[in-house]
């Protein structure tokens, strides 16, 4: 993956959850991580200049979606999640006492999408996908899949979008993820060790 892109643009990162055929198109959702408040709060900075200098429009609550980590990088550009206690961090923020929720949700990408990052950097899995490998999709194209999933574009829309070399594999945070999650579900484990602890989602399903 070429750092120096995204310290040009912005590109979300996402993990792969599951794979399922909509409208005779493979698709792959895909997770990220949401931090949202429904509080007033001076914590949040927000500029719609054209809308807020004309209605006096404030924001009550707001969600932002996560593209680095929360690390004081002392330059400007994006940082990878190279570690387990990346990801921590971004749940720890629920317990700094702000009025803050972290979430995982969720979006559809077109799988030859995904397929054509791999393509540079193989995973070795050849047309399969593993759960929680993570890829960066750029910003636009994030945009896209986020409206179709909310029902505000159609697939036709969404194939027509340019997604050539903007969606980019990330094996460093594929590995920092998957370190975290073998964390978590130690922590599960011994907080229950009578209890037998699996990961459990939602089973894709062919339509």
């Amino acid at each position: 993956m070429d750092r120096g892109t995204l310290q040009e643009d912005v590109y979300i990162p996402v993990a792969v959850d599951a794979e399922r055929v909509i409208e005779g198109i493979p698709m792959v959702r895909a997770t990220y991580f949401v931090v949202r408040t429904n509080a007033p709060t001076a914590f949040w900075e927000l500029e719609l200049p054209a809308v807020t200098s004309l209605h006096g429009v404030g924001a009550i609550g707001i969600a932002g979606v996560v593209y680095g980590t929360l690390r004081d990088r002392g330059t400007t550009g994006i940082d990878l999640f190279s570690s387990p206690d990346d990801v921590a961090a971004i749940f720890a923020l629920e317990a700094e006492g702000l009025p803050l929720s972290v979430d995982l949700e969720d979006v559809w990408i077109p799988k030859p999408w995904i397929m054509a990052a791999q393509t540079d950097e193989p995973t070795g899995n050849g047309d399969e996908l593993a759960r929680g490998e993570v890829f960066r999709v750029a910003l636009p194209v994030f945009q896209q899949a986020y409206r179709y999933t909310a029902g505000d574009l159609d697939m036709i829309a969404l194939l027509g979008t340019e997604a050539l070399g903007q969606i980019l594999y990330s094996p460093e945070e594929t590995d920092a993820l998957h370190a975290w999650s073998v964390e978590q579900i130690e922590i599960t484990r011994q907080a229950f060790p009578s209890k037998t602890v699996k990961l459990r989602w939602r089973e894709a399903s062919s339509a």
